[in-house]
């Protein structure tokens, strides 16, 4: 892969809130993902995360109903037929002391690319709900539950617009659903040749 096509896989790597339905995601795709995840930089080495792979229709139901979905998107709700086909919920372990959320976002950026490779399309969502995966899941006090990513095949347009207003994403008149990223020049602020 050259630079061009990882900007390009970086730039096609969208958050998707449509999937479509009826489709089956094998826990060996996400295994091999997760094992990729495994071997990422990690703050002080430590490791702190861990994962649960969430494939059984009931309970990927039970996740999208209880998350909240596109919180910028006023009276936007996800339907049962757009649900995703599975989850990977990430988990930090107390017991280790680690960076969970610098561990967790550099694990996160690893898995969504991974499974943009794959075909798949994915929502992370810091808005699952935490008390029902402890249930859920039966989870020991040490693991506490970071985000969940959904995963599915995605069934919407995404694409990326030059930040004009505010980085609140929207919906265009054609139902794409359009996010503001800001221009190379505001963020970049120095160079020192």
């Amino acid at each position: 892969m050259d630079f061009k096509e990882f900007k390009d896989l970086v730039k096609n790597t969208r958050t998707t809130r449509r999937f479509k339905k009826n489709i089956s995601i094998f826990n060996k795709d996400l295994e091999e993902i997760i094992d990729t995840a495994r071997v990422v930089s990690s703050a002080m080495n430590k490791q702190p995360l861990k994962y649960i792979i969430v494939t059984k229709k009931k309970l990927v139901e039970k996740l999208s109903s209880s998350s909240k979905w596109a919180s910028h998107l006023e009276n936007w709700t996800q339907s049962k037929d757009e649900q995703p086909s599975a989850y990977i919920i990430v988990l930090n372990d107390s017991s280790i002391d680690g960076y969970s959320m610098l561990d967790c976002g550099i694990a996160l950026n690893t898995i969504m690319l991974g499974l943009k490779l794959k075909g798949f399309a994915s929502c992370p969502l810091g808005s699952i709900d935490k008390e029902l995966c402890k249930n859920l899941f039966s989870l020991s006090k040490n693991l506490e539950p970071i985000l969940g990513i959904a995963v599915g095949i995605e069934n919407e347009t995404v694409k990326l617009v030059d930040l004009k207003k505010d980085t609140n994403y929207y919906r265009d008149e054609n139902d794409t659903h359009c996010v503001p990223k800001r221009v190379l020049k505001d963020i970049l602020i120095k160079k020192y040749n």
